[in-house]
Order: structure tokens, then C-alpha cells, then sequence
């Protein structure tokens, strides 16, 4: 909201908040898009239209795992103003802020709760094909 960094893609501003943790572009994964109207048309055309969230409005999860969370304001705001062609419109008057608030549970909140296992996947998705029954 500040100017500093802008660029188009909130994908390109998350990417720069986690370069400072050793992480790339390859760590980013797709964006989750809160507060947020996009998609696909019956056309399969992407459309954005504006943000149904009202101040106030939030989101509150739990943590099973150990996170590094990156958080961008979408660069068109609440996307209710054009931003191509002839009508665009400068997007930043409507950016709105975030705020993050991390809670530290009460141990007895906790009691019985374990950390999910680590997943068995052993990262090699698609570079070692295993044959079928059937190729054997």
C-alpha cells in the first residue's frame, strides 16, 4: 500500500517476502484468494468482480504445523475498479490493509491434541515412474 515493490501479481509479491527466508519462487504455491471473487465463466475466461468482505470481516485458523505465512493486498485492491484498458483506474485507493494476529493457546487447550505425522511422499512425483501390473 506503500508503493514500494508494486507489481501487478500477487504471486510476484509474495515471492519477494519470502526471498529474505532463503526461499524462491518455486516455494510459492498457488495463491489462496481470501475476501476474494474470481474463477473460471462457463466459458472457462478467468473474471474478477468486487470483494463481498466488510471491514471486520476475518479468517482464523489452526496451525498444525510450523508455517511462514506471506501476505499480500491484492495489487487491484477489492478489484471493484477497472484495471486494462481504456476505464483504468489506479487500484490503490482501493487496497484495503490486513492485520495478523497470532494467538499462543492456553496449554489446556492443547491437552490430547499431536502434531500431525509427516506426509510418506518421498518427493520424487514424476521422476521415477513406477510400472503398472499390467507393464510388468
Amino acid at each position: 500500500m506503500t508503493g514500494e515493490d508494486f507489481h501487478h501479481h500477487c504471486h510476484s509479491n509474495l515471492t519477494r517476502a519470502v526471498l529474505p527466508h532463503g526461499l524462491t519462487e518455486f516455494d510459492v504455491h498457488d495463491v489462496l484468494n481470501i475476501f476474494q471473487c474470481t474463477g473460471l465463466n462457463h466459458d472457462d475466461m478467468y473474471f474478477m468482480k468486487a470483494c463481498p468482505a466488510q471491514k471486520g470481516d476475518y479468517l482464523e485458523f489452526f496451525a498444525e504445523i510450523d508455517l511462514l505465512c506471506a501476505l499480500s493486498t491484492c495489487p487491484g485492491g477489492d478489484l471493484s475498479l477497472p484495471m486494462w484498458g481504456p476505464d483504468a483506474q489506479d487500484p490503490l485507493s482501493v487496497c484495503r490493509p490486513l492485520g495478523v494476529e497470532i494467538y499462543d493457546l492456553d496449554a489446556a487447550l492443547l491437552e490430547g491434541w499431536q502434531s500431525p505425522e509427516r506426509a510418506a511422499y518421498n518427493g520424487q512425483h514424476g521422476l521415477q515412474i513406477a510400472k503398472a501390473e499390467w507393464e510388468k
